[in-house]
């Protein structure tokens, strides 16, 4: 019996392309939102944590920049658009409900973030490449823990109604982004093609 091998067969380097600009948007989305947390939340211990996530946000940008530069692209600073924006508006809608309506609006961010990487992760890039977004998906998955442990101790946790209604709307809001950012993605996937030619 003639058996095929597993292996996944490795993304050509227009997909990857396609795929880390989009990962580089989607850091681009996240930092403004962070930084509007970071500056109305009341508890120290909450502010130090998103401090430190936006850290390694920032070591993501570096990292998925200098892979762009490597695969012949250029790392642009520039968030999705319009979902962009919209995530920054819902983390602005939550800045005068204190704490609580601050990490509600940074769950519903992250959730995404969290699906996202760990999609990309799960893909058959080359192994230097896939070690990369592991790690990065590994720490959008600690951000999104962290802020719903952070709800729990807030009393907001997922077994209560306002929990349940937040965790909806993430999955909503997250799903529709998707939806919308692949468009984008393709687009930059079909650009690629077109002017490097096999």
């Amino acid at each position: 019996m003639n058996e095929r091998s597993t292996a996944a067969i490795p993304m050509d380097p227009a997909s990857q392309l396609a795929d880390l600009i989009d990962l580089l948007q989607l850091e681009f989305d996240a930092l403004p939102t962070y930084a509007a947390a970071i500056s109305a939340l009341r508890r120290p211990a909450f502010r130090d944590a998103l401090q430190g996530y936006k850290a390694e946000h920032l070591r993501h940008v570096r990292a998925l920049s200098t892979e762009i530069e490597a695969l012949g692209g250029v790392p642009l600073p520039f968030p999705h658009l319009p979902t962009g924006l919209f995530k920054l508006a819902v983390q602005l809608l939550g800045l005068p409900g204190g704490d609580r309506a601050i990490l509600l609006a940074f769950v519903s961010n992250e959730w995404q973030s969290r699906e996202k990487y760990a999609r990309y992760a799960a893909r058959p890039y080359p192994p230097r490449l896939a070690a990369l977004l592991r790690q990065h998906a590994d720490d959008e998955a600690r951000h999104y823990d962290w802020a719903c442990a952070a709800l729990e101790e807030l009393g907001c946790g997922e077994a209560t109604p306002l929990g349940q209604a937040s965790r909806l709307f993430a999955r909503f809001h997250g799903t529709t982004a998707d939806a919308l950012e692949s468009v984008g993605r393709a687009g930059v996937e079909a650009s690629v093609r077109m002017l490097r030619p096999a």
